[in-house]
């Protein structure tokens, strides 16, 4: 703005000096030129107006001095006034030239500054590192990019030619030979090296250069000028694309590899229903090459006739709602036979091209052909078949329903289910002992103990321990119903822990009004996370303590009666959830056969699925009759140290009220042997009785030891104790 000012004050000084001169040129007559001094309006316009108007000014300062000349002499103009306006306009016209040339000089002189000063501001701006070394082959230009990008000034660099210590030390040598080589054939030098920037990080840059011959007192030398440039970025990119590449060509291995594996024919097509690929499958199955059977959609060729025009249906179908096509067609194979087959295609939008494509596969169904077909043979009778399985297996739930509630025997449903995270993260976390870890940390016990529910209980549970019905004992938390449920409690929680199915043992239930009774329990861990436990009532038998004997043998007879009975009660419990899912399928196969269009597959299955849990359901029947009717057990593994542990619980009260101590040493863990749990206790049982009676009379320590030990392919039970032995006559 200031200079437009002082512009247009320029312009208007040189008009009134102008306007000045022409005034008194034409109102007086000197014998000197008054035109002159128009020079003084050019010296004025001159000042700061450009070379066209200091050349515009002098053309106005010309007219004005002719005007005047022909006001003042026109009407008797005379040789000397001719001569004054001559001498005026060459004047004029002279010093419009000098004024011109002057500053033409001036802009001449400060050209070369002004080059030089667009010359460093280019190099600047460019954001690469630009250099140039001289004639003895040493930097001597830098631009301000080395600065910015290296951290390093650039007259420091030039004057201690220390910037190839920022080089890598394993790219080094390589732009040293590359430098050599290019100094010894005058070539260009292109290299890739890294470089340490300001932040003390390399970076990947290019370095190129091009040899200038520069002439010297003695010749020409070689000079290069190149640049520097930052492709750390690019490299990064270049690699990360060769890992995506490679990575993307495993991948298509492995998907080639899984279409050629699978037992299934798979195939690509457009979004037009055109086939574009099939897997190796296709030739295996139909004998036509994939490749060969694309050529005119040669593969429809291999469609029985009959069902060709409901497959293009299907496809035409699909690919016009841009849905799914899913038909049941015969395909020729490879031997020249039919065999029915479900095509199944539907679209997927590319993730890369945006576009529609089609993928389907083809799986062989004949069989499932065949069996709809045997089915619908038999569809007369399946009605009658259902009627009449139905009402025996109704039979069958009525009969087994009622056996938890009407049985004598006293039976108690817990469910542990909850509990059972809480054990699998403690084994997890390598707890290998849980009674003592739950010693150690009581408040983790208390907690698993709460998520403990009872979820059934029978009456004869609730006679013996005094209330009048089941709800009333339910009604009272589990913790108030024994003496010592925490203890009991934790054994069935370490069941779980350990992988054991039974536990027994004694304890003391606390009934209504605070009564103890005081029972002999076995527990059996079931599916889902359920422990059914049955109790026997021992009040009787420590009432008589002077029938030991025969309160021993009708302890070994309460086992084997509740093992009957838990026994019993697991198999009631184990037909409640087959029965109900047999009642389900029925039904549900009656709504499929009464369909207008009744689903014979589906129904089939059922039946099939029905028979195998009648036969489940009849096994279990007869394995119980077999079992409790018969006598007979199965033999199964036991293991003795388990089992002699469990023997100790049972005995544990009897000898401690005869002072004796039963030990238990393993020689290894896991000892088992084929036979009868309950046979087997019953031997012990009557062991360690008979040594209890025979140190009666005896003073001083009373103990009694069993041993389990594995000898080779044998296993040896001992049972010592600190008696007086056998007497030698006895022997």
């Amino acid at each position: 703005m200031t200079t437009d000012w002082r512009k247009q004050a320029t312009r208007l000084g040189a008009v009134a000096i102008a306007a000045t001169i022409f005034t008194i040129d034409c109102i007086a007559d000197f014998d000197v030129s008054i035109s002159l001094l128009y020079i003084a309006a050019l010296v004025v316009v001159a000042t700061r107006g450009g070379d066209t108007e200091v050349v515009r000014t002098a053309a106005v300062c010309g007219a004005l001095s002719v005007t005047s000349w022909l006001v003042v002499h026109g009407s008797a103009p005379d040789i000397a006034s001719i001569l004054r306006l001559a001498f005026a306009l060459i004047a004029i016209g002279v010093t419009a030239a000098l004024l011109v040339s002057r500053k033409h000089l001036s802009s001449a002189r400060h050209a070369p500054e002004r080059s030089r000063s667009d010359l460093q501001n280019f190099t600047d701006s460019v954001p690469q590192i630009l250099w140039k070394t001289s004639a003895k082959r040493s930097i001597d230009f830098f631009n301000r990019r080395y600065e910015e990008l290296l951290g390093q000034s650039v007259e420091e660099a030039i004057r201690l030619q220390n910037w190839t210590e920022r080089y890598h030390p394993d790219d080094f040598p390589r732009f040293t030979a590359a430098m050599d080589e290019a100094r010894e054939n005058g070539s260009d030098l292109h290299v890739v090296v890294r470089i340490r920037n300001a932040a003390g990080d390399y970076r990947w840059m290019s370095i190129q250069g091009r040899p200038v011959a520069v002439p010297t007192p003695d010749g020409e030398s070689l000079c290069w000028y190149g640049g520097t440039t930052d492709i750390h970025e690019e490299i990064v990119a270049r690699e990360e694309l060769q890992r995506t590449r490679a990575a993307l060509e495993a991948s298509r291995a492995e998907v080639d590899h899984f279409a050629n594996s699978v037992p299934y024919i798979l195939w690509r097509s457009t979004s037009d229903g055109r086939v574009t690929f099939f897997n190796r499958r296709w030739s295996e199955v139909t004998g036509l090459d994939r490749d060969e059977a694309l050529v005119d959609s040669r593969y429809m060729d291999m469609v029985h006739p009959d069902d060709l025009p409901g497959l293009v249906e299907s496809i035409a179908t699909a690919v016009s709602a841009n849905g799914v096509s899913d038909a049941q067609v015969r395909v020729r194979q490879a031997d020249g036979t039919f065999r029915w087959m479900r095509l199944y295609d539907r679209p997927v939008t590319s993730p890369v091209t945006g576009k529609i494509e089609r993928f389907g596969g083809a799986a062989d169904i004949q069989l499932i052909v065949d069996a709809r077909r045997e089915v619908q043979e038999l569809n007369e009778t399946l009605e009658q078949r259902v009627a009449e399985r139905t009402a025996e297996l109704m039979r069958t739930e009525a009969r087994y329903a009622s056996l938890f509630d009407v049985s004598n025997m006293t039976f108690a449903e817990m469910d542990f289910s909850a509990t059972e995270t809480i054990l699998d993260d403690l084994r997890a976390s390598g707890v290998t002992d849980l009674p003592s870890y739950m010693a150690e940390h009581p408040d983790v016990l208390a907690h698993t103990l709460s998520l403990i529910r009872t979820t059934r209980v029978n009456e004869a549970l609730a006679r013996m321990m005094g209330y009048e019905s089941v709800a009333d004992l339910v009604a009272n938390p589990p913790a108030q119903n024994a003496e010592d449920v925490a203890a009991v409690l934790l054994r069935q929680l370490d069941m779980y822990f350990t992988g054991t199915d039974h536990i027994d043992g004694r304890t003391v239930l606390v009934g209504k009004h605070g009564i103890s009774i005081p029972v002999y329990f076995t527990v059996n861990r079931l599916a889902e996370g359920i422990h059914l436990s049955s109790h026997l009532d021992l009040t009787q038998q420590e009432r008589i303590a002077e029938m030991q004997a025969a309160a021993q043998e009708e302890l070994a007879r309460a086992n084997r009666i509740a093992t009957v009975g838990a026994f019993s009660a697991s198999i009631a419990h184990e037909l409640n959830q087959p029965i109900a899912s047999m009642v389900m399928d029925t039904q549900t196969g009656l709504r499929l056969l009464r369909r207008e269009q009744a689903d014979t597959a589906a129904a089939e299955r059922i039946l099939q699925r029905l028979s195998r849990t009648a036969q489940r359901v009849a096994d279990i029947v007869q394995h119980t009759r077999d079992a409790i009717v018969g006598g007979q057990q199965e033999v199964r593994r036991i293991d003795l140290c388990q089992l002699a542990a469990t023997t100790h619980d049972l005995l544990d009260r009897e000898l401690r009220r005869s002072e004796v101590t039963l030990a238990l040493r393993c020689g290894a863990p896991g000892i088992e042997v084929d036979g009868d749990p309950v046979q087997l206790q019953q031997v012990l049982v009557n062991l360690i009785t008979n040594a209890a009676e025979a140190m009666r009379d005896t003073t001083g320590e009373r103990r009694i030891t069993i041993s389990v030990d594995r000898r080779e392919d044998l296993v040896e039970t001992r049972i010592e104790d600190t008696g007086p032995g056998i007497l030698q006559e006895n022997i």
